[in-house]
């Protein structure tokens, strides 16, 4: 009996290795992002599709014994490196202007990360992957490589959510409607699609989970293993760090992100008394490991934005990195969220904690460096949940609501200020477009397009 291949998720990514292939592949290309993100399935699949037989795959967890042998030597005799590889792989016959090298979560040998500025400028393309990188190399005696190409590799946004679903044409109806700013037909499609991606999230497995069984609470089990994954990392006793700080760290984010002023992360809700000199480095570990995102205070209202520093540093949010792990962590069964009736019973804050998440994720997705904003202290109040400054010095508001009854009375005061040439409003509404005074564009996106924000002008 054949055992059918399951379909493979379509990642943006993929364009990311392919251009790197066919145009840069002189310098190594080093994948990161946290676990579970997808990062060896996606490169051994492009390297297949690639390279073909050429294409050589090694594996640093299960391979520990054979990568001692193969980088035991001298790490800039690559041409020796390659002839051990290709001997352990059982692999003739290696052409360098077709051949591509896969070292897997490269982190976990440190002569064999360094060996990949040796690479650069090589005959040899290589690719690396590399869970917890940020935080593994905090320990090494080696510097990190130069000559190598970053890349990180995040969990799949709601497009990428919509091709895994077989949504490839409402995809592209939804950025064609960014653009226009025109209704959407099937607009309360796309929501009841945004709020089953809040539950799934953008992990891989989850997602293939869902799609191949529609069951939210398979997706829901992989999300469980996920968390548990996370925790066993930020409590390894080895990895420098206060593991019981970094978990009340993580098990505090759902009551931040809960409350109804504003969610700044506040020390003292992860623990009574807390300290910053404390929580900082736990904190700044769960960043480098990719498992949350942090987005800083500004009081700028004109490029350059810099965030706000005052003499404890913090003013500052933190958010999960997936909108699906956040979810899980409240512990809330998917079939409440999804039915009208049943959902009246769950919070406002709640609501808003998870679209405040999700822009969040699809913000960074689209390569946004975002802040959140506040007027000086004697100022009137208000905040706006997310700015960013575009290569022109543009600084664009966007404000996060998670119903249909909104108001942006600081979002339009905001414009007016900083004579930002539109603002955004994510919510629940269809698409829109108002003038204001001065010529500038009040845009209402509904939070299903909230990825279309990558080339927005």
């Amino acid at each position: 009996m054949t055992i059918p291949t399951p379909r493979s998720l379509k990642r943006k990514f993929s364009e990311r290795i392919e251009d790197w292939f066919h145009t840069d592949a002189i310098h190594p290309l080093l994948v990161m992002g946290a676990r579970r993100t997808g990062k060896t399935y996606l490169i051994n699949q492009m390297g297949r599709q690639l390279a073909g037989d050429q294409f050589v795959s090694l594996d640093f967890q299960t391979d520990l014994a054979a990568v001692e042998r193969i980088f035991g030597g001298p790490t800039d005799d690559v041409d020796g490196i390659v002839k051990h590889l290709a001997e352990y792989k059982g692999v003739e016959n290696l052409d360098p202007s077709r051949a591509l090298l896969f070292f897997d979560e490269v982190q976990l040998d440190e002569r064999a990360l360094n060996s990949l500025r040796f690479f650069a400028g090589s005959r040899w393309r290589v690719i690396a992957s590399g869970s917890l990188l940020g935080v593994t190399t905090r320990q090494r005696k080696l510097p990190f490589p130069s000559g190598v190409r970053q890349a990180t590799l995040l969990p799949m946004d709601f497009e990428e959510f919509l091709w895994a679903m077989g949504e490839e044409v409402m995809a592209r109806a939804i950025r064609e409607h960014a653009t226009s700013l025109e209704p959407y037909m099937l607009h309360d499609r796309a929501l009841d699609l945004y709020h089953r991606y809040l539950i799934v999230g953008g992990m891989p497995l989850p997602v293939r989970q869902y799609r191949d069984t529609q069951s939210l609470e398979a997706a829901s089990e992989e999300l469980a293993e996920i968390e548990s994954t996370y925790v066993a990392d930020m409590t390894d006793v080895e990895n420098g760090i206060s593991g019981i700080s970094a978990k009340r760290i993580w098990d505090s984010l759902p009551k931040q992100l809960l409350r109804s002023s504003t969610k700044k992360f506040k020390y003292s809700e992860v623990v009574r008394g807390g300290r910053r000199a404390r929580l900082l480095e736990p904190l700044e570990w769960l960043a480098a490991a990719g498992i949350v995102n942090i987005n800083d205070l500004t009081r700028d209202s004109q490029a350059p934005l810099a965030p706000y520093n005052d003499e404890e540093g913090s003013f500052f949010k933190v958010y999960v990195a997936d909108t699906g792990v956040m979810f899980s962590k409240f512990g809330i069964a998917p079939g409440l969220f999804l039915n009208p009736e049943l959902q009246a019973s769950l919070s406002s804050d709640f609501r808003g904690a998870l679209a405040e998440n999700y822009a969040m994720q699809a913000l960074k997705a689209a390569g946004l460096k975002t802040f959140y904003w506040m007027p000086e202290e004697n100022a009137q109040r208000g905040e706006i949940d997310f700015i960013y400054q575009t290569k022109m010095a543009e600084v664009i508001p966007v404000e996060v609501k998670s119903a249909r009854n909104v108001s942006a009375k600081t979002l339009s005061r905001f414009m007016r200020e900083s004579r930002a040439p539109f603002g955004v409003r994510l919510s629940e509404n269809e698409f829109g477009c108002t003038k204001l005074e001065n010529g500038a564009e009040f845009r209402s996106l509904p939070l299903y397009a909230a990825f279309c924000m990558d080339g927005m002008k």
